[in-house]
């Protein structure tokens, strides 16, 4: 194997895959173009429904029984729109109010308020959170009154105050989230990107009946087959590159806006340092040679590309699975989780935007993955050597 007859393929298949629409449209359009979409249209509409959904929860029905003057003025005076209402659980229903009220007897005979939600929607659940926060602090006004006319001080009522305070700090948790959506994004964005290139390499050298002259070249297989993962590696980088950029310009940009509110103001100032964004870098350089690999071998088997599509759709599919689990809370990779694909790079992804990562974790997992990719690669070889595959029809 040399090094002049590898570059001479890799150039070779580079300057193809520029040339080609779907390879351009996965590996550089959608990175640069979908990301930054996702993120405006899931802004927009955050901002719009969010504001929809106070505005609604401002309208409450009422029955008649609670229709009494000083608690119907104090819900005015708090912002409240009282409809009302003849049958107040109906109203809640048909959602001609977000949330209403109603007077009923509890088992021991005391007066019960009772407010009629509908938790499937954000209205009414902010218009049920509203009114319980209300309510509650209304009985609590009525119930220090009574004490101050037995002549009794109110702190019996509050003997001691609890206070939460939780350690890790705001920007850590923004972090946090950070951390699981790059990790998830960049892995599928990885795969997609490198998907069309190895179809494009194999099936489609197979339809343009271009693979019979690539094979009467001087280069061997292994050159060959070397010179198309390493071009696939390539498209499988450069897509997860542009995707980090897309997703940091996003936050950035969501922070800085007038409309973005304080967790994305947070989670622009959490984003990750050139360091971080490095070793994040590092840790997927072996994944994506992992991942030319096996779609190049898989890609192979097919004789057109539709045929090679339906063949590694499924398998870009399948990285959503260990991507999602790496996004949960509650997980640290220790040296077994971090020999499992894929995972391993997605639980690191975010343990390295948080700063947790453990030096060991990030040995074994980018040892694992390059133990992986060896091995994808032998196989495809193996498989490039097969002329009952590689001639199929």
């Amino acid at each position: 194997m040399t090094f002049r007859m590898v570059k001479t393929i890799y150039l070779k298949e580079m300057l193809d895959m520029f040339r080609d629409r779907r390879s351009l449209i996965s590996m550089i359009v959608v990175p640069v173009l979908a990301v930054p979409s996702l993120f405006a249209v899931v802004h927009y509409f955050t901002q719009n429904l969010g504001k929809k959904a106070q505005n609604e929860s401002a309208r409450v029905g009422i029955s008649a029984s609670v229709s009494q003057p000083g608690l119907t003025g104090a819900l005015k005076s708090v912002g409240f729109e009282l409809v009302p209402q003849t049958d107040a659980r109906a109203a809640v229903e048909n959602k001609s109010v977000a949330a209403s009220l109603d007077l009923t007897r509890a088992a021991d005979g005391t007066g019960q308020i009772v407010i009629y939600v509908d938790k499937t929607r954000e209205a009414s659940s902010i218009a049920a959170e509203r009114l319980t926060a209300f309510l509650e602090r209304l009985k609590l006004e009525q119930v220090k009154s009574s004490l101050r006319g037995l002549g009794v001080s109110e702190r019996v009522l509050n003997p001691f105050t609890v206070k939460s305070t939780n350690v890790a700090p705001a920007k850590k948790m923004a972090g946090f989230i950070l951390g699981s959506v790059l990790g998830y994004a960049v892995l599928l964005l990885m795969f997609t990107g490198g998907m069309y290139p190895a179809i494009d390499m194999t099936a489609g050298e197979k339809e343009r009946h271009t693979m019979e002259t690539l094979l009467a070249s001087p280069a061997s297989r292994e050159e060959i087959v070397l010179g198309k993962v390493l071009a696939t590696t390539t498209a499988s980088f450069l897509t997860a590159m542009l995707t980090i950029a897309s997703i940091l310009i996003s936050i950035q940009r969501a922070g800085l806006g007038q409309g973005g509110g304080e967790f994305e103001r947070l989670v622009s100032r959490a984003a990750p340092d050139a360091s971080t964004v490095v070793l994040v870098l590092l840790t997927l350089l072996p994944t994506a040679l992992f991942a030319a690999s096996v779609m190049i071998a898989i890609a192979l088997f097919a004789r057109g590309f539709k045929e090679a599509q339906s063949l590694l759709t499924p398998v870009v599919m399948a990285v959503v699975v260990p991507a999602v689990v790496g996004m949960l809370p509650g997980i640290e990779l220790n040296v077994g989780l971090a020999l499992i694909p894929v995972f391993n790079v997605s639980q690191l992804i975010k343990e390295i935007v948080l700063g947790e990562f453990s030096h060991l974790a990030f040995l074994a997992a980018f040892l694992s993955n390059v133990f992986y990719a060896l091995v994808a690669f032998w196989f495809s070889v193996r498989i490039f050597k097969t002329e009952s595959v590689l001639f199929r029809s």
